[in-house]
């Protein structure tokens, strides 16, 4: 019997090892991808938690310059509404100018009706001067005979 228990014992301790080899050809490299997958695990986590501490930063500035731009906005709004008084202060203006810009059209056109009254008389006195200086001129012919017997 001690040799069947040493025989079974021994049989036992073989196929032990033969699993336990199976087992470490299974165990050790899952195990090593383990530890890889949780490295690379760690990395992506601590790359996350960089990116979002980058964000958090920029979304301070961001923060910081809509603080910026909202009270430049409110300078903005009141430098509108001056422009906009002044713009209807200018329309007030050219209304009141309006007037008188229409007093100095009507008054325009009483000039342009005198000259144009005025015209026709110029008109006449060039025809008569031109008439006179031709009257003029035919009658130096004569006088010219009559100043080579005068002797004064």
């Amino acid at each position: 019997m001690d040799q069947s228990m040493t025989s079974c014992l021994d049989k036992f301790s073989r196929t032990f090892e033969a699993s336990a080899r199976r087992w470490e050809l299974v165990v050790y490299p899952s195990l090593l991808a383990f530890i890889l997958l949780a490295a690379y695990g760690f990395f992506l986590i601590y790359t996350l938690t960089t990116d979002v501490n980058r964000l958090a930063h920029s979304m301070e500035t961001v923060v910081v310059s809509m603080q910026d731009v909202a009270a430049n906005m409110g300078a903005v709004s009141g430098n509108v509404a001056y422009i906009s008084n002044n713009l209807s202060t200018i329309a007030t203006e050219f209304e009141d100018n309006s007037d008188t810009m229409r007093n100095m059209l009507v008054k325009m056109g009483n000039i342009n009706d005198s000259m144009g009254v005025m015209t026709v008389p110029m008109y006449q006195m060039h025809h008569d001067m031109r008439n006179m200086n031709h009257n003029m001129h035919n009658v130096t012919g004569p006088m010219n005979v009559m100043g080579g017997m005068m002797p004064f």
